[in-house]
């Protein structure tokens, strides 16, 4: 029986999509390789209901979502202690809630794409506190694929952000530098003496040994969480800026793109205008 190059290919795709659930070509995993072609990229996110099978490319996606953050994992590895830090401290002192809702997308295996200052503060301050966000049915690594596309094809980003610092700032000792700066010097948000405050708030306790204290609350606190992100996940700058800041309702076209099926992921796939990719 002889089959053709174009059921040949047909074939090897399928294989491919049982192993990884996404062509890893059509969709790559980096921002700035899904950047170099834009267009590909626009019709990837728009062709899904251009197929024959309208449902074929549905992506379910549950909004307000909530979870423990115990239970969440980060997708980056980049973020910064004076930040998370500084949340925290806001959070003890009630002027932001502990936890709520990231804003941003989690993924079936439990990888958040955005909000990680927000969900390494909440664990810090409490990491039986719930946040939540658009919970998707998909998981983490070829999420950041449909992500990447849905950031050129959709919103016309990009360049991704840029990232400094990794997990192993959330250690005691960076965590003890960084919180007696903020004790003795503040921030741009926060007075000494707040800081002072919140932190005996936190553990009852008073200058040095508050600062102390804290420290290592913060510390056995994160020993709830796993800093785990999906398998290959690239460096943040790039990864998938969905930012409402950037593109008024980000999040929702995003979300409605999911779940209406419109990025082309799965099979049948509908041709590209300008012929194979």
């Amino acid at each position: 029986m002889k089959i053709t190059k174009s059921e040949l290919r047909q074939i090897i795709k399928e294989e491919i999509l049982k192993e990884t659930g996404i062509d890893p070509k059509q969709f790559p995993l980096k921002l700035s390789q899904v950047a170099q072609n834009p267009e590909d990229a626009k019709q990837d996110v728009t062709k899904g209901q251009q197929d024959g099978n309208p449902t074929d490319d549905v992506i379910k996606v549950k909004p307000n979502a909530t979870f423990p953050v115990s239970q969440l994992k980060p997708s980056q590895t980049s973020m910064k202690i004076s930040n998370a830090l500084g949340m925290a401290i806001s959070m003890i002192l009630g002027k932001m809630p502990t936890g709520g809702n990231l804003g941003g997308f989690i993924s079936s295996d439990n990888h958040i794409m955005d909000g990680h200052h927000r969900w390494v503060a909440t664990a810090m301050v409490n990491p039986g506190a719930k946040v939540g966000g658009y919970a998707v049915d998909f998981p983490g690594t070829d999420l950041i694929r449909i992500l990447n596309a849905i950031t050129v094809g959709k919103l016309g980003i990009t360049q991704g952000k840029e990232g400094s610092g990794g997990f192993d700032q959330f250690r005691e000792e960076p965590i003890r530098q960084q919180l007696t700066s903020l004790a003795q010097k503040g921030s741009e948000f926060l007075k000494p003496e707040d800081v002072m405050v919140a932190l005996k708030k936190f553990t009852g306790q008073e200058g040095k040994a508050a600062i102390e204290a804290a420290v290592q609350k913060f510390v056995k606190h994160l020993g709830a969480v796993k800093f785990e992100v999906p398998q290959g996940a690239p460096d943040r700058v790039d990864m998938p800026v969905i930012d409402p800041e950037k593109v008024p309702d980000a999040d929702k076209i995003t979300a409605k793109a999911l779940a209406k099926g419109e990025v082309d992921w799965n099979t049948p796939q509908a041709p590209f205008s300008k012929g194979n990719k």
